[in-house]
């Protein structure tokens, strides 16, 4: 009797802490920050530990379900760990394996702690509901034009757009789009009471409202067809054809007055193909080209868990100079990290949950005997979780949707939720808990979940060390917090940069005894920086700009040219191989590579309004500010004719370094030139 009542304790409590995490992830603006992480890390670590209690408190009463695409994943669990041993990067590879991690356990508690139909219903409305609050705040964002979620600013990007809880709009699109058709199916289908079906219908129109606001065009087409999957299936049964005819009107009328009353809207795909426009998709397509010649390095494997990120530079499109981390395409994204091999244990998976799913199917209808004009909450959660991960399957097209946590942890929860269905299919997949079973489920849950938990407060002790660094008042503080953390995890090559970047810094507003100190600790963290990430070309040209400040000039030149071959179209990297040009001399070679960056502002007149300018005048930067003086800033039209590389990057550090080469290093370099001749 006491075994019982704590399995049932137990039960509650996985229930409970798998909410948790899956409501915490999506509030966290997606968890995609470590100290949000760590909290989810936490919560699915616990949520495997009481399963584990479940198996030795009421072992008759908790067998286990391990369908067939619980083995796929454990076989690509087995490649992923294969693949970290290997990987070049320690750091960004384990902090990729350890989320893969938290999914997995997620999906085996959700499936085998979670498949009653009360914890089922629960489960959907508490999701639901925070969707829909979710996409209240997405909604009155876009409507007061709010630069903030939370405290955090928001880009500038994101402007006139709604996020909700999520710094990114269309992965508040891709959360949301998961969540409609669940809602949307148990309101016309579901076996619920009135007062909750009145509920989840303004929850359904909440959710779509979130959609409309995110201005996410693929979430608007991943959504509209599996609205439109809905409506195929209402249709097909004749019992519900009505209740679709409506839905169709009702949405097409909603995507109708939302485009009509909304010129944002209009302009997202008035420009889709527009260079020079924000809504154009060309920087999506450059990014495949690069990603495609990523995955032609090592094709068979991959470049490893993560790596994506650490390989772009070298094949960055010169329009590209942000630091896009992933690939914008989730198929892509897996052909690239983890190679064919990982692509085909990927479809794998998903071709056998398409299998469990169309064998369960039936199963989860109600019979004829079962009086069919009747609804039902397990037909209703099969179709809305079906068509809720398709929604997201397509909408991974164009986005790295299941890059971000909460909503590949809400992905993972409803696959092991719709796994667990086959049970009703066949019996075949149930595992009766002896004692070898136990033994192996205690070790490798267990062993999963402390290792989740030892990690997590790792990741804490480094957070905290990283945050004490930089709000430090003085300069050994800063040094000191960096060194700590560095300790907590010594293969953190960003870390190890940091230190590196702060003494070459330091080393210019020290004497000349204490600048060649700070240079010599400089090029040492720099150095082991390059050695925890050899792709890392700042790190490289980096410590070249210290070995050129102790005079090394020969040795520093092979670090440029090493730093150059990694990123050779990145703004940052030419201007740091500019200024070694220049500080060796070479003028005509360094005013070669300060222009790529930021050549001298050339203006062509558009449109000259009622200003004495005449339409295709060129102007020059001076002219440009003088004629705004003169005339007024909106009075006419010029667009400029080449920025640069860095024309492509707005935030202040970047325009400041523009500023700086055109206003400082290019006339110093023109007056070696003269006094050259």
């Amino acid at each position: 009797m006491i075994r019982r009542t704590l399995d049932s304790c137990c039960e509650k409590g996985i229930v409970g802490l798998v909410l948790s995490a899956l409501v915490f992830s999506a509030l966290a603006t997606g968890a995609v920050r470590t100290l949000e992480f760590v909290v989810v890390e936490w919560l699915v670590a616990a949520s495997g530990l009481l399963w584990v209690a479940r198996t030795w408190l009421e072992p008759h009463r908790n067998r286990l379900l391990f369908p067939p695409v619980g083995w796929c994943l454990l076989l690509f669990l087995g490649y992923a760990l294969f693949h970290y041993v290997q990987a070049d990067v320690e750091y960004t590879a384990r902090r990729e394996v350890l989320r893969l991690l938290v999914y997995a356990l997620l999906f085996f508690v959700a499936l085998n702690n979670l498949h009653k139909s009360e914890w089922t219903q629960i489960a959907l409305y508490m999701l639901v509901f925070t969707g829909a609050a979710i996409a209240v705040y997405g909604i009155v964002q876009m409507i007061v034009e709010a630069e903030h979620v939370w405290h955090f600013t928001r880009p500038e990007q994101y402007k006139g757009r709604g996020s909700g809880t999520f710094i990114n709009p269309n992965h508040f699109a891709g959360f949301l789009g998961m969540l409609l058709p669940l809602c949307l199916a148990s309101v016309l289908t579901g076996r619920i009471s009135q007062p909750m079906r009145i509920l989840l219908g303004y929850s359904a129109l909440l959710l779509a409202g979130g959609v409309a606001v995110s201005m996410s065009r693929g979430g608007w087409i991943s959504t509209s067809l599996a609205l439109a999957a809905i409506v195929a299936v209402l249709g097909w049964r004749k019992q519900f054809r009505l209740r679709g005819i409506l839905l169709t009107c009702i949405v097409l009328g909603v995507i109708a007055g939302f485009l009509l009353l909304s010129p944002f809207a209009q302009d997202r795909l008035r420009n889709i193909n527009k260079p020079g426009t924000m809504e154009h998709v060309g920087s999506r397509t450059e990014l495949w080209g690069a990603a495609a010649a990523v995955w032609k390095e090592e094709k068979l494997l991959g470049v490893g868990p993560g790596h994506f990120d650490h390989h772009f530079p070298k094949y960055r499109p010169e329009r590209l100079q942000s630091r896009p981390v992933r690939v914008h395409n989730d198929y892509l994204n897996t052909l690239v990290d983890w190679g064919l091999i990982g692509m085909l244990l990927a479809g794998l998976m998903l071709g056998t949950m398409v299998h469990g799913i169309i064998k369960s199917w039936k199963y989860s209808q109600r019979t004829s005997s079962d009086l069919s004009a009747k609804t039902s909450n397990r037909a209703a959660f099969v179709l809305g979780s079906t068509v809720g991960l398709g929604s997201i399957a397509l909408h991974s097209f164009v986005d790295f949707n299941l890059h971000i946590p909460s909503n590949a942890m809400l992905a993972a929860t409803l696959t092991g939720l719709l796994a667990a269905y086959i049970r009703f299919a066949t019996e075949r997949y149930w595992v009766a808990v002896r004692m070898p079973v136990r033994l192996t489920l205690t070790v490798a849950v267990g062993g999963v979940a402390v290792l989740l938990m030892s990690e997590a407060l790792g990741q804490t002790r480094e957070y905290a060390r990283l945050e004490a660094s930089q709000s430090a008042e003085s300069f050994p503080e800063q040094v000191k917090g960096l060194e700590k953390a560095l300790q907590i995890e010594p293969n953190n090559f960003e870390t190890a940069g940091m230190l590196g970047e702060i003494h070459r810094r330091r080393a210019a507003d020290s004497g000349s005894t204490a600048r060649k100190v700070e240079l010599k600790k400089a090029a040492a963290w720099l150095r082991q920086a390059i050695v925890l990430n050899p792709y890392d070309a700042y790190s490289y040209a980096r410590l070249g700009m210290a070995l050129d400040q102790l005079g090394q000039t020969d040795k520093a030149g092979e670090y440029f040219d090493r730093a150059e071959q990694l990123d050779r179209n990145g703004y940052l990297t030419v201007a740091n191989v500019g200024w070694h040009k220049m500080h060796i001399g070479e003028y005509e070679e360094a005013k070669r590579y300060f222009e790529r960056v930021s050549p001298p502002l050339e203006y062509i007149v558009q449109n000259p309004g009622g200003t004495p300018l005449k339409q295709g005048q060129q102007l020059t930067e001076q002219e440009f500010h003088d004629a705004q003086k003169a005339h007024g800033t909106n009075t006419f039209e010029a667009n400029l004719v080449n920025g640069g590389l860095v024309a492509h990057r707005s935030e202040k550090t970047a325009q400041d370094l523009a500023r700086h080469i055109r206003a400082v290093y290019l006339p110093y370099i023109n007056e070696q030139l003269r006094d050259g001749e």
